[in-house]
């Protein structure tokens, strides 16, 4: 059975005026196609002014050219939603106005009825992208300026893809800056590395802001990251080689071994479990937390010791945190504690990838047990 959704009168403001790189009314639009509606009838606007827009495939009706049947969802044209409530309202059978509907913590539905208004959905909407899962460096430093970069470049034509190529040459300057300056050039590779981790977070809020999505995207920046990890962590082991750390060497190649191993396991999970997506959330590992969307929120329950530990190590191995971790310890002299601490986050990963497979097999897709 198809689903309907309708679009009423009065609007709020102007349903075509822009919010986060998108006319309010398209966002609209897209969300409700994400939530699995298959057909919008739009009041108040001519069938000539509908958007045209490649990303929608979904039926856009004017009033009284919808099918019969009651909407399962009806709003105001012109809201502004977090962008994951249509669906979130539809997998739990909601049915009447979303601006009734109950929220849960960080959602929101807005009215921004003029430009000062519009502004502060476009700070919600930005704020929605900060995930649960985000580990501590990009909650605390990357995420407060990768969404800054993202607001700046939403009104422009730069696609995700074009913006995970920007991201990677910091990655690629970073490798080779280390890799043929040694260890005098530790700093500065250290700092084009970091810029790299946060212009890597523009990608996905530009693909989620503006609805542009495509495997051949997920898999661009799922490998280019991986491969901007390994060239570094080579570059430094070689630098440190060259300077005379005699474990260098050592550490290098058990970590490029166990991080390879890690990486075909992923990808194998990916085309197996993950349905070809190279999104890592398309995924679970065993004993691994469900990927959220939802804003970060501590909501103050107690935790456990071993649970924090537990919280603690998995935030201390995340890539946010370990390509953050090469700058303090160049500007401090002592790059060998990255190169260590890179090579027991690569081997752990790899041994956990492959005794997975080789124990329980592939990962479960996400969502599943």
């Amino acid at each position: 059975m198809s689903l309907r959704a309708v679009l009423t009168l009065p609007p709020v403001g102007d349903p075509f005026a822009h919010v986060a790189g998108l006319s309010i009314l398209l966002r609209q639009l897209l969300s409700l196609q994400d939530a699995g509606i298959d057909e919008v009838e739009v009041q108040g606007v001519a069938e000539f002014d509908l958007p045209e827009d490649p990303r929608l495939s979904i039926r856009v009706v004017p009033a009284g050219r919808g099918s019969p049947g009651d909407p399962v969802l009806r709003a105001r044209a012109g809201l502004v939603w977090h962008r994951l409530v249509p669906k979130r309202l539809v997998q739990e059978g909601f049915r009447g106005d979303i601006e009734a509907a109950p929220l849960e913590a960080g959602e929101f539905v807005v009215a921004p009825a003029d430009a000062d208004q519009r502004r502060a959905a476009e700070d919600l909407l930005l704020a929605s992208l900060i995930k649960a899962t985000d580990g501590i460096i990009s909650r605390t430093i990357n995420r407060r300026i990768s969404l800054r970069v993202t607001r700046s470049l939403l009104e422009t034509s730069l696609t995700p893809n074009q913006m995970t190529g920007v991201a990677s040459a910091f990655g690629l300057a970073a490798i080779l800056v280390v890799a043929w300056g040694g260890a005098a050039w530790f700093v500065p590779g250290a700092l084009l590395l970091q810029m790299q981790s946060i212009l890597d977070g523009c990608d996905g809020e530009i693909s989620r802001l503006k609805y542009i999505r495509s495997r051949i995207g997920e898999w661009l920046d799922q490998v280019a990251d991986d491969m901007v990890n390994l060239g570094f962590f080579v570059a430094t082991g070689w630098a440190l080689h060259l300077a005379g750390w005699g474990p260098a060497l050592t550490l290098t190649a058990i970590g490029t071994v166990l991080h390879l191993i890690y990486q075909v396991a992923l990808y194998a999970a990916l085309v197996v479990s993950g349905g070809g997506s190279g999104s890592v959330a398309s995924i679970r590992w065993r004993g691994q937390k469900e990927h959220g969307e939802t804003p970060y929120h501590d909501y103050g329950e107690p935790k456990s010791a071993l649970k924090w530990v537990k919280e603690t190590l998995e935030m201390a191995g995340r890539r946010d945190f370990f390509t953050f971790l090469y700058l303090p310890a160049a500007v401090l002299g002592v790059m060998y504690v990255a190169l260590a601490w890179c090579t027991g986050i690569f081997v752990l990963s790899g041994l956990a990838s492959g005794v997975h497979w080789l124990i329980f097999g592939p990962p479960a897709p996400a969502g599943k047990p």
